[in-house]
């Protein structure tokens, strides 16, 4: 059985569209799990992405899968023109809509964290339209 992805209008337009990181996920966390992984590797974490979830970001309502101590945390990054090479942090719905409704080509990186023992994994990439 082929796999076939979840198509977006973008998809079919650009030749852009959602990317979906969970079966990554699943399967570092499996690897974690069986000892194939240690776990200091998946919470090796960018100092200003800690900073971010520890102050800005938004609960997601799931506990870490590896310290199970804290909620989530939702860290989304956007790219595109004028928003510079380390792209713009983006905590909210309403800056989302606000970025999506300039000119050019955005694209969005919903990254989770845990605040705590510093788990972080790319969700999904997704542009903004």
């Amino acid at each position: 059985m082929q796999f076939v992805p979840h198509l977006v209008k973008s998809d079919l337009t650009r030749g852009t569209g959602e990317v979906d990181y969970r079966l990554q996920r699943r399967r570092l966390l499996s690897e974690i799990d069986r000892g194939l992984v240690d776990p200091a590797e998946a919470c090796d974490i960018h100092p200003e992405l800690l900073r971010v979830a520890r102050n800005a970001a938004p609960k997601s309502g799931e506990d870490c899968p590896l310290c199970l101590k804290e909620d989530i945390r939702l860290v989304a990054y956007v790219f595109g023109p004028r928003l510079g090479a380390g792209g713009k942090c983006v905590i909210s719905d309403e800056e989302l809509q606000r970025i999506s409704r300039r000119q050019g080509k955005f694209v969005s990186y919903e990254v989770e964290v845990c605040a705590t023992c510093g788990w972080n994994h790319l969700l999904r990439r997704y542009p903004l339209e």
